[in-house]
C-alpha cells in the first residue's frame, strides 16, 4: 500500500497538524462567533450555549444517553477546560438536578446548531483528503427513519403512520443523510415528517449544499428532480434507474450490457418540480454495466450520470464509484445503532431536531478521529472499528478536558488515543462469511395483544382499579 507521506519527518509534521486540527474541533473552538444574532436570548448562565452543545454531543458518545449522566460528568469537572475562569462549571453546579440542563437544551437556537454541524462536518472532511487533491469528491445519499414518542408538539410535526384499523403509537421522522465517500463523515442532513419523501429531502439537501461533488444514490433517488438538483447546484449525479425509467430514456433500445448512450432527461407530467428547481432537461449518459464479483451472482445495473465525458469517466469507473454505495448502509447503522439515534426520548419537535444534528456531530467526531488514524498510519478508514473508536474517544474525554490536567499531558493523551485507534482494526477473515437468510425467529410476546387504543386501555385499567 502506498504511504500517504514520503518521509518519517513529513509524516510526523502532518500528524502534528492533524492532531492540532482535531483538538480544535473536539473543543468546539470557534463555534460561538455566529451566536451574536441570538445574543439577546442568553446571559452568563452556568449552562452556556457552548457547554450545552458539548454535552449534547457527550450524551451520544456516552453509553448512557441520559441527562443525569451528563450533569454528573459536569459536576466532576468534565467541561471545566471548555470554560476557563475563576469559577468553573463544576463549582457553579450545586445540585444534581437536570432541570437547568434541560432548559438550556430548549434555549439553544436550532439554526445555530445546524450551522455548527455543517462547519464541523466541512472541517472534518479535510482529515481524509490529501492536500492538493483535485479529484471529484464522492457523496453517498440514503434515507432512514427514527421513532419518537407522541409528546408535546411532536405529533404535529412528525405524525405517526396509520394502518387500516387505527393510528400507531410511535411518531416517525424521515431523515436523509449525505456521507463523504472518503471519510464517511456526515456532510449534510435533512429531517422531515413521514409524509415528506426521501426525494424531497434530498433535493433540499443538495440545493442547500451547492457543492461540486458526485452524488451517488440507489433507485430510490433515480428520479428527474434529484438529478436536476445535482446539476443545478453545480454537482454531478450517479444514480441507478428502474427498468421503466431506463426504458423511456433509451427510447426503446435494448438495455444490454455495454450500452453507453447520450441522453437528455426531460421531466414528464408525473415528475414533481420542487421549489427552486428549474424545469428543464438534464444532459447525461445512460450506462448499462454487468457487475460480476467472485462468489456472487452477476447483476446488470442501469446507471444514469451527468458526467458526459465517456473517456474521462468510463463505465468501469462509474461502476467502481457506485460500488461504494453500500457503505452508506453501514454508516447509517453506526448512526442509529451505535450512536443511539434510532429513537429519541424528547418532548418537542424542536429538541428532536437538535438531538438529531448533535448526534451527527458526535458521529462525525468519531469519524474524524478515525480519519486522523487513517492519515497518520497510511491505511484505509473503512478498516477500523467504529464502535471501538467511539469507546476509546469517550474513555479519553475525561483526561482531555478535565480542568486540572496540564495542556502538555492533554496533548500526549490525544496522541495516545490516535495511536490506539490506529491499532483497532477490523479482523481479516480467512474464510468468507456465509450468506444468512433475511428472516428471524418469531419471538413470543409476554403481554397480551391490545384491543383498541391506548387511551381506552388506560381508562379500562382505571375502572378496574376503582371497582377493586
Amino acid at each position: 500500500m502506498q504511504k500517504l507521506f514520503a518521509s518519517p519527518a513529513a509524516r510526523a509534521n502532518a500528524t502534528a497538524q492533524l492532531l492540532q486540527l482535531f483538538a480544535k474541533l473536539l473543543a468546539l473552538e470557534g463555534q460561538t462567533h455566529s451566536l451574536s444574532q441570538f445574543r439577546r436570548r442568553f446571559y452568563r448562565r452556568a449552562w452556556c450555549p457552548l457547554i450545552t452543545l458539548w454535552y449534547l454531543l457527550w450524551q451520544r458518545l456516552s453509553p448512557q444517553h441520559t441527562l443525569a449522566a451528563a450533569v454528573a460528568d459536569a459536576r466532576r469537572g468534565g467541561a471545566d477546560a471548555l470554560r476557563p475562569g475563576p469559577k468553573p462549571l463544576s463549582a457553579r453546579l450545586r445540585s444534581s438536578a437536570t432541570t437547568a440542563f434541560a432548559k438550556a437544551r430548549a434555549r439553544l437556537p436550532l439554526p445555530w446548531v445546524q450551522e455548527c454541524f455543517e462547519r464541523l462536518a466541512q472541517a472534518l472532511a479535510t482529515l481524509a483528503v490529501p492536500p492538493g487533491s483535485d479529484t471529484l469528491p464522492v457523496r453517498l445519499l440514503d434515507g432512514s427513519t427514527l421513532r419518537l414518542r407522541p409528546h408535546g408538539d411532536i405529533p404535529k410535526h412528525f405524525p405517526p403512520h396509520r394502518t387500516r384499523r387505527q393510528q400507531a403509537y410511535w411518531c416517525v421522522a424521515r431523515t436523509v443523510v449525505c456521507f463523504c465517500g472518503a471519510s464517511a463523515v456526515a456532510l449534510g442532513a435533512q429531517m422531515g415528517s413521514i409524509h415528506a419523501s426521501e426525494q424531497t429531502l434530498a433535493v433540499r439537501l443538495i440545493l442547500a449544499a451547492a457543492a461540486r461533488a458526485l452524488y451517488v444514490g440507489d433507485r430510490n433517488f433515480g428520479v428527474w428532480r434529484v438529478v436536476r438538483a445535482c446539476a443545478q447546484a453545480g454537482g454531478h449525479a450517479l444514480v441507478r434507474l428502474t427498468g421503466a425509467r431506463a426504458g423511456r430514456l433509451a427510447a426503446r433500445r435494448r438495455l444490454q450490457a455495454g450500452l453507453d448512450l447520450a441522453v437528455h432527461w426531460a421531466p414528464t407530467r408525473h415528475d414533481q418540480v420542487d421549489r427552486g428547481l428549474k424545469k428543464g432537461a438534464v444532459a447525461g449518459r445512460l450506462v448499462v454495466v454487468r457487475a460480476a464479483r467472485r462468489g456472487w451472482r452477476p447483476q446488470t445495473l442501469v446507471l444514469f450520470t451527468t458526467l458526459t465525458d465517456a473517456h474521462a469517466y468510463p463505465p468501469a469507473w462509474l461502476l467502481a464509484q457506485y460500488g461504494q454505495r453500500w457503505q452508506v448502509e453501514l454508516n447509517l447503522r453506526s448512526v442509529k445503532a451505535t450512536m443511539g439515534l434510532d429513537q429519541l426520548e424528547v418532548k418537542s419537535a424542536d429538541l428532536a431536531r437538535k438531538e438529531f444534528y448533535a448526534g451527527l456531530m458526535a458521529y462525525n467526531l468519531v469519524r474524524g478521529l478515525m480519519g486522523v488514524a487513517a492519515r497518520t498510519s497510511g491505511g484505509a478508514g473503512g478498516r477500523w472499528s467504529f464502535a471501538t473508536a467511539r469507546g476509546i474517544l469517550f474513555g479519553a474525554l475525561g483526561m482531555l478536558w478535565l480542568g486540572w490536567v496540564p495542556a502538555r499531558r492533554r496533548w500526549e493523551e490525544l496522541e495516545r488515543v490516535c495511536a490506539e485507534v490506529g491499532r483497532a482494526r477490523l479482523p481479516r477473515r480467512a474464510q468468507p462469511r456465509p450468506a444468512e437468510p433475511r428472516a428471524q425467529y418469531h419471538v413470543p410476546q409476554v403481554f397480551p395483544a391490545m384491543r383498541g387504543t391506548r387511551a381506552q386501555a388506560r381508562q379500562q385499567l382505571k375502572n378496574m382499579a376503582s371497582k377493586s
